[in-house]
């Protein structure tokens, strides 16, 4: 019967319509990466920033903007060379056809001394990378790395320093000390933030499936009952007609004979 099939059927357009793989490109966002990780850096040094989430072949598609003026280099990937402090600020990327990326703050220094971390916001239970840059990758000593000025780890030699499983008591203000061509040197702080552990940022575009499909599936079958109630309720109205016509067609060929006198 063909109400069987019809439930299945708009079942899986439905899906295909509203699932994420489908949804149009507008819905996605372009997001900005660094290469090296860090959004600090030190006058001098190269960064490359690059816009992801380009599906298309289309080349030279990219807008990019810092701080909210157009800049006229359209390629996927923005190389900032011999970084200057005016290359501090806001830079957005947005691919042909997708949403703006959210913002990528870059500062650059004119110091001896950065901490540098691998990110900014970072949710419970995630981790992330503090590291004391040297001035022209010179060699620190006796590294010690704070939170809230209060020592957390030293170093004799330089290393990183990686805090896994964050909490909300990793959020506070870091910097680090260390010796740099035998002088005692403190880099700026830097604000680290770890929020409360949630999907939902990640899942801002498409949380609302998990409430739009099942109330579409209720529907669907909704309808699909109510088709198959309503054609059963014909089929036996037709069916009973058939039935009457027959008898009536019977008693045509068959006449009773008259009562007798």
């Amino acid at each position: 019967m063909s109400t069987s099939m019809g439930g299945p059927a708009q079942l899986w357009i439905v899906l295909l319509l509203f699932c994420p793989h489908g949804m149009s490109a507008a819905t996605w966002k372009s997001m900005v990466s660094l290469n090296p990780p860090w959004n600090r850096i030190f006058r001098g040094e190269n960064v490359t920033l690059t816009c992801n989430g380009n599906n298309s072949l289309e080349v030279n598609s990219t807008k990019w903007t810092h701080n909210n003026t157009v800049l006229e280099h359209r390629a996927t990937s923005l190389d900032i060379i011999n970084a200057k402090i005016q290359d501090s600020g806001e830079y957005r990327c947005q691919h042909k056809n997708l949403i703006p990326s959210q913002p990528v703050h870059l500062e650059v220094f004119s110091d001896w001394l950065l901490l540098q971390s691998s990110t900014v916001e970072v949710l419970e239970g995630e981790s992330f990378l503090i590291r004391c840059h040297g001035w022209m990758n010179g060699n620190v000593l006796k590294v010690i790395y704070y939170k809230d000025n209060k020592a957390l780890k030293y170093w004799y030699e330089n290393h990183n320093y990686s805090i896994t499983n964050a909490t909300i008591r990793n959020t506070g203000s870091y910097h680090c000390t260390g010796i740099l061509g035998q002088k005692n040197y403190t880099s700026h702080s830097l604000n680290i933030i770890v929020k409360k552990g949630s999907t939902i940022p990640h899942q801002s575009n498409y949380y609302w499936l998990k409430y739009l499909i099942p109330s579409l599936v209720a529907l669907l079958f909704a309808v699909d009952t109510g088709l198959l109630i309503s054609i059963q309720q014909q089929f036996t109205f037709i069916l009973k007609i058939k039935r009457t016509r027959k008898g009536n067609k019977l008693m045509d060929q068959h006449p009773k004979a008259d009562p007798p006198k």
